[in-house]
């Protein structure tokens, strides 16, 4: 009896979605099976099966994955049209359930209503402001050359570098001292190495969240299979990890100090410790997954390409000498530099697939009718490698960004590495800053070689959130400027 009743639900459903497919004029797409829609089209890179079903559809492309319609955005024109003309119609986000589990939706990144514009303005007020970032270069300077440090240590030994490694803790560190003022690895750590151990626990399962939340999810497609679900015990168990680490963080925060921005959060959304965990946690993630993974995409292709190191070092030099290190000041005179790193981001996006849009309510886009509750995807990758939108899309040539005025800030919708509209990414300014310092002074400081059994691996991509290179990067490396510019830097060697 039990069995009958599932049967005649399901045939139910395959009925109303056929009849709901046949009364609107959706965009074009390939024909769905019963009750899994598209699912069997998404291959090991869902980015990369989306952009070779939209060379054959089109580039506003409709699927249905499961219970979920879906549209896919593979061009300039469509993306612009979604997300400056119809942006505030798809303003909000579909149901995640590993967000659900590990955020309750507490985060800017995912958030709706009158607490997403909370949290927005918190952020855009006291943490993402041109004074802010300004102020925080210091804390980008200091870690940079406590990297430098390290490197000069391997280079003396002649060890292989581990790049990825290194622009992890890099990052985590920047923000870590920019969020609580804390460094948890380097000179200005504690020293205590439970500690360290534990911040390099809480890394490890950032990536496992990362993993988890792109992992299929039952729940979100065919909610009355939820108990079938796989995933939400491994959502539940990273997310009790993450919370035993941050609750430690909250209750580090004592009376009287100079307020960080824990403190300054904890007075503006009051004293919850989950929504403080939830936002902590999100802006940990976006501001060091996505900051070191394009730097260590723009250092691989640099050393598939050494001519541009030998341009990029050159211009550098002429900027700022072979006796100091790279400053805030220098970036804007650094064409060549810029100019790698928007061709890292057309090639490499951090997301390659923008995390998803959705819509309330039912609308009618570039003549198309968009049902309610649609899944919207914007396929940056796609729209970066589209040959009528590039010459030689897959060939790494910084040289289409010299002397052009295309940037980054979601203007330009050919390349979106952070969106564009009410959900673009807030920390863009932090994240970009980032990225130029970090890869101005590696090239400035140190001549960069592959190692041995580098040369020959593949750069492919996995799966998850955020685009990580298939193999973490491994170099050799030896400074390269005069004495002088390595002075401070040494005094920590002896």
């Amino acid at each position: 009896m039990f069995w009958a009743v599932v049967l005649l639900l399901l045939t139910a459903l395959i009925f109303k979605q056929w009849l709901s497919s046949k009364s609107l004029n959706l965009p074009p797409g390939p024909r769905g099976l019963p009750l899994i829609g598209h699912f069997h089209l998404l291959g090991r890179l869902p980015h990369i099966s989306l952009q070779q079903l939209s060379k054959k559809f089109g580039p506003l492309l409709h699927l249905r994955l499961g219970s979920v319609p879906l549209v896919v955005v593979s061009s300039p024109a469509m993306a612009k049209a979604f997300l400056k003309t119809h942006d505030t119609e798809f303003a909000y986000r579909p149901r995640n359930n590993v967000v659900s589990i590990v955020t309750d939706y507490k985060t800017i990144t995912f958030a709706h209503g009158d607490y997403w514009k909370k949290l927005r303005k918190l952020c855009t007020t006291e943490l993402f402001t041109a004074t802010r970032v300004s102020m925080n270069t210091q804390i980008i300077r200091d870690e940079l050359w406590e990297l430098s440090r390290e490197l000069l240590r391997a280079s003396e030994a002649g060890q292989v570098v581990g790049v990825r490694s290194h622009l992890k803790v890099l990052n985590f560190n920047i923000m870590t001292r920019i969020l609580m003022k804390k460094s948890y690895f380097g000179a200005k750590a504690s020293g205590d190495p439970a500690i360290a151990k534990e911040a390099l626990d809480f890394m490890d399962m950032i990536d496992e969240i990362l993993e988890v939340g792109a992992s299929f999810s039952i729940t979100d497609y065919f909610p009355y299979l939820s108990w079938l679900d796989l995933v939400a015990g491994r959502a539940r168990v990273a997310g009790h990890k993450m919370n035993g680490f941050l609750q430690k963080v909250l209750d580090e925060q004592r009376p009287g100090e100079v307020p960080d921005f824990v403190e300054i959060t904890r007075s503006c959304l009051g004293n919850n410790a989950f929504n403080l965990k939830a936002l902590l946690l999100d802006l940990l993630v976006a501001g060091s997954e996505t900051s070191s993974t394009v730097s260590e995409w723009a250092l691989a292709e640099l050393l598939h390409h050494p001519d541009w190191i030998v341009k990029a070092q050159q211009e550098i030099e002429s900027v700022v000498g072979r006796k100091r290190m790279v400053e805030e000041a220098d970036i804007s005179k650094l064409e060549v530099v810029n100019a790698i790193i928007k061709e890292t981001f057309r090639l490499h996006p951090p997301l390659s697939l923008l995390l998803p849009h959705a819509s309330i309510a039912a609308h009618k886009v570039a003549g198309y009718d968009i049902p309610k509750n649609t899944m919207l995807l914007v396929n940056v990758y796609a729209i970066g490698r589209d040959p009528q939108v590039w010459s030689d899309p897959l060939e790494f040539q910084p040289q289409r960004f010299i002397g052009s005025n295309m940037g980054v800030h979601g203007q330009d919708f050919e390349l979106l590495p952070f969106g564009s509209g009410k959900r673009s990414c807030l920390g863009l300014p932090l994240g970009l800053r980032t990225v130029q310092l970090v890869l101005s002074n590696l090239l400035h400081g140190f001549e960069w070689d592959f190692s041995s059994s580098e040369k020959d691996q593949p750069m492919g991509e996995v799966m998850g959130f955020v685009n990580f290179m298939a193999h973490a990067l491994k170099a050799r490396i030896r400074p390269r400027l005069d004495e002088d510019a390595y002075s401070t830097l040494k005094l920590t060697l002896k």
